[in-house]
């Protein structure tokens, strides 16, 4: 269970930085203003930058509290978080110091550099003050995360092995998966190893066949729980039902109902298919008529999040994906993989079988890259129906997957879940971007970047359509 978010990290200090960073910023930007001439003080002072400066330091107390205090704290925030709230904190602290200079009727009387300067060297040094604060606090607490933790799955490695590692000195502690019942007198012995050669291992939490992690684990009155479904409730959106859940109760789900769920279909929809779902009836109905529709963009699950909607996340296809690979090791829940390149599919195969040994897939296809005729597309069903896979993954594109899905709904035998690119991000023939780029909802910027000529045209046009029909839906109280 993560409990970081109770741990007393010292908010004190960030306040003395922020306040410490303020003045800084201020001194600096007069010092950068009148260089030299900085001290003659009568020749550009006559009250008013001290005043402004004590003002800008109680609003500092007032945005902290009502501000920084709120969001997560900044010991627990990668470096892009952290700046880009400091960022905002800055650009609201400016404005209203702009605000106060237009109250008084004394703005004309300052420099507009000066002003201007204070915000942009502020959030220099308050980012490089929390960084160094952040560095000294986790330098100073314990080393436990620092450890080196080896990781044994099913099929476990021998005794002799585990030892081996620990014995080089490679690992601090040991974490073992899946020590049910059927794994139990395996799982004994390697803890029984472990105890006799002094290393210290720990046994995952595993119920229902699902691999407890971070963040899921909840306290209700002093019990430690997980969410076991996704709710029935849902999340309206140009006419796109969404559903609402966080990623690990979404494959929880899933595995739980794998057999009920045959023969349906789920889609993961970002802004650039939510786009297309609102100007396109036919498609919005596709993705309703979905066994559930999860917010694969960051966007739309912030504003379940803004809508009061508790345990609201992104449920990105690629990392629902990993989820599920590593809870079906045990070979319970079987794959099929259709779509992508034959290049892809080839990658895919080597990184599954290297990440996920005991993962058992039934099947491989990559179709042509053209219109199918009815024989070829019922050699296909009959393909993937005799393999017998539980999970049937479609990499086929947005909305050519969405729009396969539906029409093989009842034909294909397995659960149908539409991917995208989640194939390529598996295979390693496109890189992922890192965990904070995709914590702040930058994912899309990153894989911009990486492909710019196919992807800026539709990213600008879908993205501006997004905040347009979002707007106007505001305006006129709609979803």
């Amino acid at each position: 269970m993560n409990n970081s978010s109770k741990v007393a990290y010292p908010k004190r200090r960030v306040f003395i930085i922020d306040e410490l960073a303020l003045i800084l910023a201020f001194f600096t930007a007069l010092v950068i203003r009148y260089r030299s001439n900085v001290v003659n003080w009568k020749q550009f002072y006559d009250g008013l930058y001290i005043s402004f400066l004590v003002v800008l330091f109680l609003l500092q107390i007032i945005i902290f509290l009502l501000y920084d205090l709120r969001k997560k704290s900044m010991y627990l925030m990668d470096p892009v978080e952290n700046f880009f709230t400091v960022a905002k904190g800055k650009i609201l602290l400016i404005a209203l110091g702009l605000l106060y200079l237009y109250s008084v009727q004394r703005g004309t009387e300052s420099s507009r550099f000066v002003v201007a300067a204070i915000p942009l060297i502020d959030i220099v040094y308050d980012f490089i003050f929390r960084m160094l604060l952040k560095k000294q606090y986790f330098a100073k607490a314990t080393t436990e995360e620092k450890c080196r933790t080896y990781h044994v799955f099913r099929p476990y490695p021998s005794v002799e092995d585990i030892t081996s590692a620990f014995a080089k000195g490679d690992y601090d502690e040991l974490l073992i998966h899946d020590a049910d019942s059927d794994n139990e007198e395996a799982a004994e012995q390697i803890i029984a190893a472990a105890e006799a050669a002094g290393i210290r291992a720990y046994v995952n939490m595993n119920t229902l066949g699902y691999s407890v992690r971070s963040g899921i684990a909840t306290d209700i009155d002093d019990y430690a729980a997980i969410p076991v479904s996704v709710r029935k409730e849902k999340f309206n959106l140009f006419g796109i039902e969404y559903s609402i859940a966080r990623c690990e109760e979404a494959v929880l789900h899933v595995m739980r109902h794998v057999k009920e769920l045959s023969g349906e279909y789920i889609c993961f929809s970002n802004v650039h298919t939510c786009v297309m779902g609102k100007d396109d009836p036919e498609y919005r109905q596709v993705l309703n008529d979905a066994a559930f529709v999860f917010p694969d963009g960051a966007p739309i699950a912030k504003l379940q999040q803004r809508k009061g909607y508790i345990g609201a996340e992104r449920v990105a296809g690629p990392d629902f994906m990993e989820h599920i690979f590593r809870d079906s090791c045990d070979g319970k829940i079987t794959h099929y993989f259709y779509g992508a390149s034959e290049n892809t599919i080839e990658e895919l195969k080597k990184s599954l079988a290297e990440k996920y040994p005991g993962m058992v897939v039934k099947g491989y296809y990559s179709p042509p890259f053209k219109p199918l005729t009815k024989e070829e597309d019922e050699e296909d069903v009959r393909r993937i129906n005799e393999s017998g896979a539980d999970i049937v993954w479609i990499g086929l594109g947005a909305p050519k997957q969405e729009k396969w899905m539906k029409a093989h709904r009842g034909r294909v035998n397995g659960v149908m879940m539409g991917v995208g690119a989640g194939f390529d991000f598996h295979a390693g023939t496109i890189k992922r971007a890192p965990v904070f780029i995709r914590k702040i909802g930058l994912e899309w910027l990153y894989r911009l970047f990486q492909d710019p000529k196919r992807l800026i045209g539709r990213y600008f046009v879908t993205n501006l359509k997004f905040i347009c029909y979002l707007t106007i839906d505001r305006i006129f109280h709609r979803g």
